[in-house]
């Protein structure tokens, strides 16, 4: 093997190794961990069925490859430099989040990967909870937080993060179903940042009530006219 060849081997392995990443984070967001087979990902990544053991020693391997999750970090990290009150902020952070999860032409697969395990776990949720989802909800904490001030004890302020969350991963993990109810509805930027004002408006609204307590907590009693009624 001479000096010039060693390069274009090294080069060739290396795209070998990038083409079953990406193969694998195609596969894993839309089948999951365990739908997804290594002969698929193979396959889809022009590869050897070999490679994966080869690159990575395992399909677990490959998973802990496959997510990386920089992109939804940096968003995190962005978000809070920026000079903004925290509404806007939580609008930005949503309007991000949503391009990553629905973009029909650059969405994150990492993201629709989390979104999957959030409604389907596997195995691979732990390692997502300790990558991804844990510091998100970590962020979201303090930035909603910064909106809702002291009023909201903690049981409020987790509702309220786990109300806002929800609703972005709802279109994602929902998407099947809102193209059969609307075939016309595609997810480009404009529609995204529609929904992404809709879902800031709509929470930040929520939470400055929920921060004031002017709910009447009396119509969710059991025994009142309100229940009685539903």
């Amino acid at each position: 093997m001479t000096g010039a060849q060693a390069p274009q081997l090294n080069s060739a392995s290396e795209q070998t190794r990038a083409r079953l990443v990406d193969a694998a984070r195609e596969l894993f967001s839309a089948h999951g961990f365990q739908g997804a087979t290594v002969r698929e990902i193979c396959r889809l990544a022009d590869a050897n069925v070999a490679a994966v053991n080869y690159h990575f020693g395992s399909k677990d391997g490959l998973l802990a490859e496959a997510f990386n999750f920089s992109a939804l970090k940096a968003l995190q990290k962005k978000n809070a430099t920026v000079d903004a009150c925290p509404e806007i902020r939580l609008h930005l952070f949503v309007r991000d989040f949503m391009l990553m999860l629905l973009d029909e032409k650059n969405a994150s697969r990492q993201c629709r990967m989390m979104a999957r395990e959030l409604a389907d776990p596997t195995p691979a949720l732990d390692k997502i909870f300790v990558e991804a989802i844990a510091p998100l909800l970590d962020f979201l904490s303090r930035l909603v937080r910064e909106i809702v001030g002291d009023r909201a004890d903690e049981a409020a302020l987790r509702r309220c993060v786990y109300s806002l969350l929800g609703q972005c991963v709802f279109y994602r993990n929902s998407h099947p179903v809102l193209q059969r109810l609307y075939p016309d509805l595609h997810y480009d930027v404009a529609e995204i940042e529609a929904t992404a004002r809709h879902i800031a408006r709509f929470s930040i609204a929520g939470m400055m009530q929920a921060a004031r307590g002017e709910l009447d907590s009396r119509l969710f009693e059991t025994g009142s006219g309100y229940t009685r009624e539903l």
